[in-house]
């Protein structure tokens, strides 16, 4: 078994590590560094979404498996970028006030809805701060770097860019790629792999994302992450805020006036100091199924995979899924139905 793992996001970059502790061959190939969703991605871990505050797909085996998996490669890459920290979420009418006071009281959500708080200073919140529980902040660019520094040492990572074409496989099912030979290949390019005409099941709703880097120099605060629709997040030096949903863009990795505007003016609206911006960011994510991760065979192309749909939720689900994943790939253990993307195919 050889498998070749085309994209080193954070769906590859997961992957990828569950087939090294299974002790299974593997090379990842991915482009030059650019701007991807992964290195652009917030990070962030929030056990409660969306207006219901509700919790997500798979809930607690994706957060126990991220909350072992992301210490374990700090551990093993000698580096830092997990944070447990909590999200303070605004809470300003008078219907969410009562779907907050409901969670914390309903057995699947009571673990992670906590009491409401005021505001730091200098930041003009509406209503009051609902602090969640079990959540988190992954620094996701550090991570893929780290990750990509370790394969290539290892000699299991090819800067490339990979097409379909470029895959050919032989009579024997295998896969001829770069002057080597691998038995599976696996999809793991976000957006871009709906774009191949036998995988446009996979197209979903990929949606770009636009975000700021910025020096907040009066909010002298780091207690949490601030969530008001938009988040804030402080990254070490500098605060990272978005983001935003764009459904229909140009250039993909390149940032828009009309999106920096609208996080430039939902900010002031809150914050009342000085600030300087950094740089903005923009990356699409891949938006399949609510968000809702795709792992597995795709139909019609014998020994190929995709991992993929992992949307503004990844760093919750990746771990769990590419675990799932590579104990297929590895020792041939049955797939969750609900991960297969053969469901999109009908």
């Amino acid at each position: 078994m050889n498998i070749l793992i085309i994209g080193q996001g954070i769906a590859g970059s997961c992957l990828a590590w569950e087939l090294k502790r299974r002790g299974a061959e593997f090379t990842v190939a991915d482009r030059p560094v650019a701007e991807t969703a992964s290195r652009v991605a917030a990070g962030l871990v929030n056990p409660l979404t969306g207006r219901a505050f509700r919790p997500g797909w798979r809930q607690e085996e994706c957060l126990a498996a991220a909350e072992a998996f992301y210490p374990e490669t700090e551990r093993e890459l000698g580096g830092s970028w997990w944070q447990k920290t909590p999200i303070f979420r605004e809470v300003e009418t008078e219907d969410q006030f009562e779907i907050w006071q409901e969670r914390q009281t309903a057995p699947e959500s009571c673990a992670y809805a906590g009491p409401l708080f005021p505001w730091p200073e200098h930041w003009e919140g509406r209503g009051k701060a609902a602090y969640t529980r079990g959540s988190a902040v992954l620094h996701v660019e550090n991570m893929v770097t780290a990750m990509r520094r370790f394969f290539m040492e290892q000699g299991r990572f090819v800067e490339a860019d990979v097409s379909p074409a470029d895959i050919r496989p032989n009579a024997d099912g295998l896969f001829h790629w770069n002057g080597r030979t691998f038995s599976h290949i696996v999809w793991c390019t976000g957006w871009e792999a709906g774009l191949h005409p036998d995988m446009s099941p996979l197209k979903g709703r990929p949606s770009k994302g636009t975000i700021l880097d910025l020096d907040l120099k009066e909010l002298d605060w780091h207690a949490g992450i601030l969530h008001f629709g938009h988040w804030l997040v402080h990254n070490g030096s500098f605060w990272r805020f978005g983001a935003t949903y764009a459904w229909a863009w140009d250039a993909p990795g390149i940032p828009e006036a009309a999106a920096v505007q609208e996080l430039m003016l939902d900010l002031v609206k809150r914050y009342s100091g000085n600030m300087d911006v950094i740089r903005a960011r923009a990356a699409v994510r891949p938006i399949i199924r609510r968000s809702q991760p795709v792992a597995g065979p795709i139909p019609g192309l014998d020994g190929q995979f995709v991992f993929s749909g992992l949307g503004s939720k990844g760093v919750t689900t990746s771990p769990w899924s590419a675990a799932q994943l590579a104990g297929h790939l590895v020792c041939g253990t049955d797939l969750p139905p609900d991960l297969l993307p053969a469901a999109l195919w009908k």
